[in-house]
């Protein structure tokens, strides 16, 4: 006999049970309806991809991805990864994936408006709002290097997040011309130490200050250690300029004073101000958007401007929505061909998770309005003839399934939270009539048959 196996998930992966689904099915759908009010079409690709195509051949992709290995059964893994002849893994991101399309289909007309909901993974350590396998939503604008775009994506953000009924959020944004501007400024050349003092930055969130100090004057363990390995007096301009507060135009005069004189850092500001000008004028509320020049996201492909949204009531669990300007991502498929692209991804599970804890999610034990009770089982054709003119009228019903008591199926309809019961006996059969019992208001009426669907249809009114 096989051993008997234990059902549990594997950590940091999720099961979404009915009335969470049907919750989070009615979040992605209102998202769905802002994306295509801008003018955006739907893409989809696959789950799994070609590992250059993921990392891009990049030496110092340090992502912690999940392989994907073809065996046979139970065949030794060891000799699976040997004989293998694709080098898959699982896609951490859309953003990669949809760079691959645009180059894989040049028929594809631009600016391209596309968006995408799936699953992704990657091998982080679990933890709270943090999971291996999440869902993102992302909407994408390819083949614009306009800050129109960049400020569309911002739009978007905000919408949704009305959208969805969350008020108190905060979009924040930077441009990492900015950074590399700052890069400059403290002298530090080496790639893989400027995407270092990056990812250190992009902690500012979830460690103490003198934490960033601490990493961004670490020195290297090993020549292929990328610590930043700064001087005191580096460290101190760095902390200093992502620490710039105040209105956005004092920040903006403030970050040019630093990084104007450097040709990056002066586009990197020109584009912020157009951006901000552009929010003027569509007439965000401004409570609702902010410049913050500590905002960096860890992705090293990000070339220009970028955003992340924080829930100002539970600041705590981090970004929810965030994205940025990703130029020449193309550029591993198409040598030089720079084409731009500027989007962002809501983070579905950590925004819903955030929702849940805010009191902006109520679960739905049911999508079913009316139950067919089994109560008399002679009357079979007359229940199975009812449910079906419901259903062909787009009332969603179901017809209980087993002979069990009628007081188990009005127990049934209260826990799955049924607002109507059609009951049917001998009776009601001989004088053309129904009873609906309203669930809701605990009452219980006898009406004509012909009657019933418009009863049902003012019931929701």
């Amino acid at each position: 006999m096989a051993k008997t196996i234990k059902p549990e998930k594997v950590g940091g992966f999720l099961d979404y049970l009915p009335p969470v689904m049907i919750a989070r099915k009615k979040m992605l759908e209102t998202i769905e309806k802002v994306y295509q009010k801008f003018g955006f079409v739907p893409l989809d690709t696959p789950a799994i991809e070609r590992l250059d195509v993921l990392t891009g051949n990049d030496k110092s992709f340090r992502m912690n991805l999940y392989r994907a290995l073809i065996v046979s059964g139970l065949e030794d893994l060891g000799e699976a990864a040997k004989n293998r002849n694709d080098d898959l893994a699982l896609r951490f991101d859309l953003t990669v994936p949809l760079s691959r399309v645009v180059a894989a289909y040049p028929e594809i007309i631009k600016p391209f408006k596309r968006y995408q909901v799936g699953k992704v993974w990657r091998g982080e350590k679990a933890q709270a709002g943090r999971f291996r396998e999440f869902v993102q939503f992302d909407a994408d604008i390819i083949g614009s290097r306009s800050m129109l775009a960049d400020t569309e994506i911002i739009q978007i953000m905000y919408e949704v997040m009305i959208a969805l009924g969350v008020s108190s959020f905060l979009i924040r944004f930077n441009n990492r011309k900015i950074f590399e501007a700052l890069n400059e400024v403290i002298n530090l050349s080496d790639a893989q130490k400027r995407d270092e003092l990056i990812r250190i930055i992009d902690k500012r969130d979830k460690v103490e200050k003198e934490e960033i100090e601490k990493e961004l004057k670490r020195k290297p363990d090993n020549k292929w250690d990328p610590a930043p390995n700064l001087s005191t007096e580096n460290v101190k301009k760095v902390i200093d300029f992502i620490s710039i507060t105040g209105s956005v135009d004092d920040i903006i005069e403030e970050a040019n004073l630093v990084v104007g004189n450097v040709p990056i850092g002066q586009q990197g500001i020109c584009e912020l101000k157009e951006i901000v000008n552009n929010l003027r004028m569509v007439g965000m509320p401004s409570i609702n958007w902010c410049l913050d020049l500590s905002v960096a996201r860890g992705l090293g492909y990000y070339t220009g401007p970028v955003f992340e949204t924080v829930l100002t009531d539970l600041p705590e669990i981090g970004s929810v929505y965030s994205g940025g300007r990703f130029d020449g991502l193309t550029d591993r498929f198409i040598p030089g061909s720079n084409i731009p692209g500027t989007g962002a991804s809501v983070g579905v599970d950590r925004l819903f998770a955030a929702m849940e804890k805010l009191g902006k999610i109520k679960p739905v034990s049911s999508l079913t309005k009316v139950l067919i009770a089994m109560f008399d089982h002679s009357l079979l054709l007359d229940y199975l003839t009812i449910a079906n003119e419901l259903r062909r009228e787009g009332i969603e019903t179901e017809l209980y399934l087993n002979k069990d008591s009628f007081r188990d199926q009005i127990t049934y309809a209260a826990k799955k939270e049924i607002p109507l019961v059609v009951i049917i006996g001998s009776k009601e059969k001989e004088q053309g009539k129904v009873s609906l019992r309203d669930m809701r208001l605990r009452s219980q009426e006898t009406i004509d048959k012909s009657c019933l669907i418009s009863k049902i249809r003012d019931s929701f009114e």
